[in-house]
């Protein structure tokens, strides 16, 4: 029987990931983490459904505000998208 042992450098990684506030639409949200480490600074997005461990989308980008930026049209995207899936469900331009 083989015991995993825990990771040694798993808290520093931890500490070097710095987590941004959490964009939602509807059900979708997105997620922004940045690793201290690297340089130049890139900034990832993840966009999921609540309840859900798939990951709809991951991009990266330079900037907090280009990530920001993508993330708002695509959870709009998707909220609208879903939206308009259901029925009797008005759909308002936005």
């Amino acid at each position: 029987m083989t015991i995993p042992m825990p990771d040694p450098n798993a808290e520093s990684e931890i500490s070097n990931v710095i987590r941004y506030e959490r964009l939602q639409n509807g059900a979708f949200f997105a997620d922004f983490r940045r690793d201290k480490r690297l340089d130049p600074e890139v900034y990832h997005c993840v966009i999921q459904r609540e309840g859900m461990t798939d990951i709809l989308r991951w991009s990266q980008h330079r900037t907090l505000n280009a990530a920001m930026r993508t993330a708002r049209a695509e959870l709009k995207r998707l909220s609208t998208k879903e939206r308009a899936q259901l029925p009797n469900t008005p759909v308002h331009p936005g």
